[in-house]
Order: structure tokens, then sequence, then C-alpha cells
């Protein structure tokens, strides 16, 4: 006797959950002040948070500076089911655990000779956690989905005698790390009730690639300025292990047949293309005591066309699934004010459309179109830099619309909060 939705097919959504985690949650929370100014700070570039937004800026910087700090991301999100679906009407009010996500950051610039910085920086470019609150009815989509990626890059920049002009650049190396968690279920052929019976869990060692990164900043005048950097993409190439765990359901008949089926622990690998960042900004200190900037990111999720995940106990059962991301802008428009010669405030405003096709809408990744307002203040005291910033991030709604092909149709809202802070030293 065949159960119902083969377990080995099951496994097979669990494994296309993996990509679908990091699609759309690229992280530039990489520096407070910039965070502070909506993330418009390709222009700007004056604190060594440069080495992500535009390296080019480190240049200008002619003291050496320690910046040390990070962002801390806290969710409020709920999932409302489709009254047309058969398994999700009815379903209200479900939330992820109370977790706080920290993306951290650290930098050092040394200036030398006159036209050169050198900078080392550390920095989080992706990563999100979805930790659903139990019980939960999408258990056999997602239980918990945790991504992390870390990156160094060594960073090099020179100016123009006048300053007018700075060119910079560097290799990133960066490293990232998934685990996946979920159940699968199966109709217990005697009782006819759908039952979990057994747990997923995927885990990667840190995987690790080469990148690169360059920026270019021009001062047309003493008022103006105009910033471009670009992050090249990266291919990541993931080897992890499957551990699938019998769950027992009480009927010792339904349970031998389920062993029988259950599909063996094993590795599994497969490869993820992650998207360039291309910043363009533009500022301005035209208006009296204020610095305004205005920057446009374009980040190619298109390279994501296909996810192909290879299962090595049983190749048999390896697959290619079309995933078709689009490739997205976002806006961005941050101003800093010195209200006196220690204390600055700032304010930002940013809209971000999200990559995610409809049909790939889940409870590992329910990304909206991103709008998100923020404050920030500074204080800056001889050697002693301190900066925070107050970020609130609304998702709009995103709805399958009938079109999830785990037949897991909803509506997921979210809303995110995110407090950065940093210190600094200049010596």
């Amino acid at each position: 006797m065949r159960i119902r939705f083969p377990l080995l097919v099951s496994l097979a959504a669990f494994m296309i959950t993996t990509a679908s985690f990091g699609s759309g949650f690229a992280l530039f929370e990489a520096g407070a002040k910039a965070v502070a100014m909506g993330g418009a700070f390709a222009a700007t570039a004056d604190d060594p948070s440069a080495i992500w937004y535009n390296v080019a800026g480190i240049a200008q910087q002619r003291r050496g500076e320690l910046l040390i700090g990070g962002t801390a991301i806290t969710f409020q999100n709920s999932f409302t089911g489709d009254p047309n679906d058969l398994f999700t009407a009815g379903t209200h009010g479900s939330l992820y655990r109370a977790h706080t996500f920290v993306v951290p950051n650290g930098y050092v610039t040394v200036p030398f000779g006159g036209n050169f910085t050198f900078g080392v920086g550390v920095f989080a470019p992706f990563g999100l956690r979805t930790n659903w609150q139990q019980p939960w009815i999408g258990r056999f989509i997602s239980s918990d989905a945790n991504i992390k990626t870390i990156s160094v890059e060594p960073a090099l920049a020179w100016q123009t005698s006048d300053g007018r002009l700075a060119i910079g650049g560097g290799p990133e190396y960066r490293r990232a790390k998934v685990t996946l968690v979920r159940n699968s279920g199966a109709t217990n052929p005697f009782t006819f009730r759908f039952a979990d019976v057994a747990n997923n869990y995927l885990t990667s060692p840190w995987a690790h690639k080469w990148g690169w990164n360059a920026g270019v900043l021009f001062k047309p005048t003493s008022q103006w300025r105009i910033g471009a950097s670009y992050r090249a993409a990266m291919t990541m190439d993931f080897g992890g292990t499957a551990t699938i765990t019998q769950i027992s359901t009480g009927n010792a008949q339904f349970d031998a047949l389920v062993a029988r089926q259950l599909p063996p622990t094993q590795p599994v690998s497969t490869s993820f293309n992650l998207p360039h960042f291309a910043y363009l900004g533009v500022a301005t200190t035209a208006i009296h005591d204020w610095d305004i900037e205005a920057d446009i990111v374009h980040n190619n999720w298109s390279r994501f066309k296909s996810l192909t995940v290879n299962l090595l106990t049983t190749p048999q059962f390896s697959f290619t699934r079309p995933q078709n991301w689009k490739s997205t802008f976002s806006y961005r428009l941050g101003a800093n004010h010195p209200v006196t010669n220690n204390w600055d405030i700032r304010l930002g405003a940013l809209y971000d459309k999200n990559p995610q096709p409809t049909n790939a809408v889940s409870p590992i990744l329910a990304d909206g179109d991103r709008e998100g307002a923020s404050f920030g203040i500074g204080y800056h005291n001889g050697p002693l830099i301190f900066d925070v910033t107050e970020f609130a991030l609304h998702f709009k709604a995103r709805s399958t619309r009938g079109q999830s092909p785990d037949n897991f149709n909803g509506t997921y809202k979210t809303d995110a909060n995110l407090i950065s802070l940093n210190v600094g030293y200049r010596f």
C-alpha cells in the first residue's frame, strides 16, 4: 500500500524552500548614520560604513577611525487563510515566534600618504529568520528558516589632491549558512486522517565565495556630490544534510508503512544566484544647514531563473524548478541636519519593490513592497562618535491569489522595527 503524497516528493518540496528564503531579503543596514538617512548614502559616504555603501568615500576620511555596531530587527506578522482554500480557510492570527535578528557591522579606516585610505569592513549583506509559533498549520511547508551571511572586505580608495574625485574598490569574501525545518504529513489509509509523519531538518555548513566592490565619488561643485557604487553578484554553492526523523502517529501499522517509504537522511547540494547591488546617489548642501541625498538602488534578482537541487543518495529524485524572479529598484531619500557643533538629527524614507512572483509566496518568505521611515541622532565630540537610529518598515500585504503551488493560500501581513547603533573612535 502506498501513502498519499509520497514522502520523497515532500522532501523535494522542502529543498525548494532553500532558495526561496534569501530572495528579496538583501540587507542595507550596514551603518546607523546611513540607516537614519533611509540608506541614501552613496554620495555622502563620510564614515567608514562607506566600505559598504560607496567605497570611494573612505578616501575623503583623512583621520583613522574605528566604527562598530549593528542593527536589531524585530518582526510583527500575521497570516490569514484564503476562505476559498480547503486547507487554510478559517486560519487567522498565526505569528512568528518572538525573536530579534541582529545585523552586525564593524569597520576600520586608515589614511596614508596624501590621497589614499585603506580600510576593512565586516557586514551582513543578506539574512532573515522566519520561525512560526506552534501549532502552525503551515508546518508542512516551513516551521523555521534561518539564513546567515557575513562578509569581510579589505578596501583601498584614492582621491585627487583637490578632493573633487575619489575612486575605490576591494575584494569581498562572503560566507553563508542555511538552516530549514519543516514537517512532512501523510493521510493514514486506515483512519483516513492526515497526520505528521516526519520532521525534516536541513542544515548546511558555511559556504563561501569571493566577489568584488568598486565605487566613485565626484564633487562637481562645493554644494553638490554624485556617488555610484557596484557590488558584484555572486553564486553561492551550498552543500548540506537533510536529516529525516520519523514521528510516531501511535498507529503501529501506519508507522511501519511510513518507515518503508521514508527517504533516508542524505547529503544535498544546490547553487543560488545572489544579486548585485548598484547604487547611484546625488547629494546637496544647497539648503543652509541641511545635507540632503536621494539614491536609487538596483538588485538584479532576475539572475534567479531556476533552481536545481541534487539529492546525492537518491539522485533519481534530483530536479530543476523554474523561479523567474524580477530585478528590482529601491528609492531612498535622506537628510542630515546639524543642530549644534556636537549633535545632528537625521531623517530618511524609502520605497523598495519586492522581486518575488506571486506563485512563490509561502510561509518561508512572503515578501511585499516595502515602505520605510527613519529618524536618527548623531553625537560627535573630539574623537568619539555615537549614532543611533529608529527605523519603521511596513510591508504591503501579500496574497497568494490562489496561486500557491503548495495549495497553501492566504494573505501575509508584516511590519518590522529596526534599531541601529554605532560607536566610533577617530585617531
